[in-house]
């Protein structure tokens, strides 16, 4: 939800499981995804993992036409790889790791099919159905009182599906400028960890204010990552009081999350949350 790119830069990081959707293992109905579970069996062969993952009996289930039923859409930022190696984690691995940082790791792991590289947020909080604050890169910690945010957010479909690694890419790149690094250490970084502290303590007219400040602040720098047929509507935001807009996930298409009066917002496909 909160420090998506600004925790590799060391700011906190919130992140929560989306209600909206969900998945579950079922032999009936279509495949949402056929191949894809095929393809993982292959990278569990071919990897080696410090966690112990009962590949016999994925594959015997796959010929069986077990799949990984989900409503969720892929390449939106929504957690769809998160939940299904969330999903495998937890049918296929005897040994699951107890504590919370190597749980992380070895869901990260898995994760690894679809990203090359990743963090192990998304599958961790779809493991857990729980809402997990970072404190950098390494410390995290279950939140267990989430506020009642219910009517304070909405997301806009895009209608556009992307891959995550390429606009991270992005953004290491831009990281290596001096300029770049000073701008987002010294605005975006303390409006993320503000906006987490107005967030876990109902602090609605405090997180519209730091909302302000990353959206202003993703759209001069971030652009490349906002759709360009959003980001008048995105500018119209920011010039008004009614709503503001950020980057949901990666960004570059998917869904984009918005804080405020969705009804105010011009555009099709606005979910609320």
């Amino acid at each position: 939800m909160l420090g998506e790119y600004t925790i590799l830069r060391g700011s906190q990081g919130l992140a929560m499981p989306l209600k909206l959707f969900g998945g579950f293992w079922s032999k009936e109905g279509a495949d949402p995804a056929p191949g894809v579970l095929l393809a993982i069996a292959d990278y569990l062969i071919g990897n080696s993992f410090p966690f112990e993952v009962d590949i016999v009996q994925f594959k015997k289930d796959l010929a069986e036409s077990w799949h990984f039923s989900s409503d969720i859409p892929f390449g939106y930022g929504a957690g769809s790889s998160g939940a299904l190696t969330a999903g495998i984690y937890d049918r296929y691995v005897a040994e699951k790791a107890v504590d919370l940082s190597q749980l992380k790791k070895e869901l990260g792991l898995l994760e690894g099919f679809f990203h090359g590289a990743s963090s192990g947020i998304d599958p961790l909080i779809c493991y857990l159905n729980q809402s997990v604050l970072l404190r950098g890169k390494k410390q995290l910690e279950v939140v267990e009182n989430i506020p009642d945010y219910k009517n304070q957010f909405f997301l806009i479909n895009t209608g556009i599906s992307r891959k995550t690694a390429p606009l991270v890419h992005i953004f290491l790149e831009k990281s290596k400028d001096l300029y770049y690094q000073n701008r987002c250490d010294a605005e975006l970084i303390p409006a993320v960890d503000e906006a987490i502290a107005a967030f876990l303590t109902a602090d609605w007219s405090g997180l519209f204010e730091q909302w302000h400040e990353i959206s202003f602040f993703q759209y001069k720098y971030f652009s490349k990552m906002i759709p360009e047929a959003f980001r008048q509507v995105w500018l119209d935001g920011l010039a008004g009081d009614d709503y503001k807009l950020k980057l949901c996930g990666a960004g570059g298409g998917g869904f984009i999350l918005g804080m405020g009066d969705s009804g105010k917002c011009k555009v099709d496909g606005i979910l609320n949350i």
